[in-house]
């Protein structure tokens, strides 16, 4: 697994940024890499955008375009729509999504 900078924070988004008229709309309860839905580690694309955002651990997030991050806690990952990716938590991953309308 890719590993981020110990302590890191920051947004992972490889020059993708969340459209500054988007205003956070749902949000997955908190997962763990036993908890999550199946889904999410298989390849499947959300309809809007959206950010992934880890609160323990390090999650590896991986789409189409060959765009790799790693987030370490307090890091976040922005999902642009129509993408496909899939996700690869640590055993010790805590995060959500947050979807924005």
């Amino acid at each position: 697994m890719v590993s981020p900078q110990e302590g890191s924070n920051e947004v992972e988004s490889a020059g993708v940024e969340i459209p500054a008229a988007a205003v956070p709309g749902r949000r997955t309860p908190t997962f763990t890499a036993e908890s999550m839905p199946p889904g999410l580690a298989k390849d499947h694309r959300t309809t809007v955008w959206a950010e992934l955002v880890v609160l323990e651990g390090t999650v590896l997030f991986v789409d189409e375009s060959s765009r790799k991050a790693a987030a370490a806690a307090g890091g976040r990952v922005v999902i642009v729509p129509d993408t496909l990716h899939h996700i690869e938590p640590s055993d010790d991953a805590q995060f959500y999504v947050q979807f924005y309308e």
